[in-house]
């Protein structure tokens, strides 16, 4: 029997929010399946919350001169020419040359937080970064290589010194390390490369019905088909071809703007493109791309709404990729 009102209003709003966070922190971790940036068995401090991440300072520093802009028809017309800028560019660019004998390698830096104590009532912010190695035939070994650090910042404003203890308390590891090997670029059972991109097509109108009719798992179609493409660009072996065409498909999705005028992720400055999300209570995604070049810089996702541990318009996802070739590979 009920023997009270149910809350109205903003009660209303506090009291669902935590549900509201529980299913966007499993939906996260749904959509994002499709990425390379597997864990495997993370621990209990990460294994209760989705990954998340809160930019704070450092190269992975998202820098705007204004805030956030969204959803406003100049800017959605400026981000459609941004893109279309960045596959002229790329398709005039050239990819990576791997020769016999060395490998490419790609570097994706994050910072992540994680939540911990009793109800999850900290948060911790950890960086790391994913190496991988892909050889020049890619049916021999591949490697990759996890590093994490130390917590460079704890949640909420104010709790730090007993978010600390607590952290030591439970102890570290929220994210394995090591070197890993694996044939084929399978590794600890997981595809570094994505088997559809082979199959994608590269004509930008017939790759968008490729992507409409393949893009699940999201609070709309319009986000299922942005993170498809997303979770592909992040795994840094999209060729230019395919990765041109991309950037115009997403220039076609609608909702598509520029949310960031200017991000700042390990040291490359770019433009930031993505689309809010209503479902999801006002969060969006971005993609960041250096227009003039056409080069893929990493991405972010930002919450919309203030929660208890962080404020509006936190970015708590966010990585940055870079690749190069090289002659060896860790050992290990």
């Amino acid at each position: 029997m009920i023997t009270a009102p149910p809350p109205e209003g903003a009660a209303l709003d506090e009291a669902i929010r935590p549900i509201r966070r529980a299913v966007l922190d499993r939906t996260i971790h749904r959509r994002r399946r499709r990425s390379r940036w597997t864990f495997g068995a993370v621990g209990s401090v990460a294994a209760v919350t989705a990954l998340a991440t809160v930019i704070v300072g450092g190269n992975l520093t998202g820098a705007s001169d204004r805030l956030p802009v969204v959803g406003s028809q100049p800017q959605a017309a400026t981000a459609a020419e941004v893109l279309q800028k960045a596959a002229d560019e790329t398709v005039a660019a050239s990819d990576p040359t791997v020769g016999p004998g060395q490998f490419l390698e790609v570097s994706t830096k994050r910072e992540s937080q994680t939540s911990f104590g009793d109800a999850n009532v900290f948060s911790a912010l950890v960086p790391y970064t994913i190496t991988v190695y892909r050889p020049a035939d890619v049916s021999a070994e591949w490697t990759q290589v996890r590093t994490s650090g130390e917590p460079t910042q704890f949640f909420p404003a104010g709790s730090e010194p007993e978010a600390a203890a607590e952290w030591e308390r439970e102890g570290s590891g929220a994210y394995p390390t090591g070197v890993s090997h694996g044939v084929g670029g399978v590794i600890d059972g997981y595809d570094l490369t994505p088997a559809h991109l082979a199959e994608m097509p590269r004509d930008p109108e017939a790759l968008y019905t490729w992507v409409s009719e393949h893009a699940t798992g999201s609070a709309s179609q319009e986000e299922a088909m942005t993170t498809l493409i997303g979770d592909d660009l992040a795994t840094g072996l999209v060729p230019k071809d395919l990765r041109s065409a991309m950037y115009e498909v997403l220039a076609k999705i609608p909702g598509t703007t520029i949310t960031h005028d200017a991000v700042t992720l390990d040291g490359h400055t770019g433009t930031a493109i993505g689309r809010d999300e209503p479902n999801r209570d006002g969060e969006h995604s971005e993609i960041v791309i250096d227009p003039d070049t056409g080069a893929y810089l990493g991405s972010r996702t930002l919450t919309g709404s203030a929660s208890r541990l962080w404020p509006a318009g936190t970015v708590f996802d966010s990585s940055a990729v870079t690749t190069s070739v090289v002659d060896s590979v860790p050992q290990g």
